[in-house]
């Protein structure tokens, strides 16, 4: 039998993320709150928080209307809340800008449906993006800007001139969306317990989200394999050689 993890903290965030649907099988998210930024090697972020995020997308109820101010006032609006897009109207023809305060600190991730200019800043800061990357998804979402954002803080969010003048901005915690990968060296789809990664990225090639191999050195052996009685090789990983 597998054992399953039970973590708490990841229980009440999953009930958050019911929208989404279960994980695909085999694959274990880890919802455990860190807030180190992205790895050293991230060059794209997991699909599915894109998948998550056109959950939002295409559901009105989770859409909020902002009107952006031109530079930042008073009277700069925020972006409040969690799983939302939130529609901001821009200035017209012109920059606008808005305030974010995150709750957690973390990576975050700020997808757009237009791809305008997309900035953050510390006061009078401009922060350097930890990733920035075009997207391609169903629900019309085009490209997100990440950076590591520290909790409490407010920064400011630049918005460049957009068609309509009007853009969608989700913005997602990348840590939310971290998976343990394992190393699979011998490509039969499953993986070494003992080596493994914990990544909100695209994994490197050779990790799979299933796990179990008790030889990650032959293609044979592995939990989906049939066992072949009398033989002394548990094939299939269980602890039986007869079964």
């Amino acid at each position: 039998m597998k054992p399953t993890r039970h973590i708490a903290w990841g229980a009440l965030l999953g009930l958050a993320l019911s929208a989404c649907g279960p994980a695909p099988e085999g694959e274990e998210l880890d919802f455990s709150s860190q807030d180190q930024g992205l790895e050293a090697g991230c060059t794209a972020l997991s699909p599915s928080i894109a998948s998550h995020s056109c959950l939002h997308s295409n559901t009105s109820a989770d859409h909020v209307a902002v009107t952006a101010t031109s530079g930042s006032t008073a009277s700069t609006p925020s972006l409040t809340g969690t799983h939302k897009q939130f529609d901001v109207t821009l200035p017209a023809g012109a920059t606008g800008t808005v305030k974010f305060t995150p709750g957690t600190t973390g990576s975050w991730a700020f997808y757009l449906n237009k791809s305008i200019t997309f900035t953050a800043k510390s006061g009078a800061t401009t922060l350097s993006s930890a990733l920035a990357q075009a997207v391609s998804t169903s629900c019309g979402l085009t490209n997100y800007t990440v950076y590591n954002l520290t909790a409490g803080t407010t920064y400011t969010l630049e918005l460049g001139t957009a068609s309509g003048n009007l853009v969608g901005v989700i913005p997602e915690r990348v840590e939310d969306y971290n998976t343990r990968y394992y190393q699979d060296a011998d490509g039969d789809a499953y993986g070494n317990n003992n080596v493994s990664i914990l990544s909100a990225c695209v994994p490197p090639a050779g990790y799979v989200t299933a796990r179990y191999d008790c030889n990650d050195s032959n293609a044979s052996i592995n939990p989906g394999a049939a066992e072949i009685p009398g033989n002394s090789v548990d094939e299939n990983c269980n602890g039986s050689l007869s079964n």
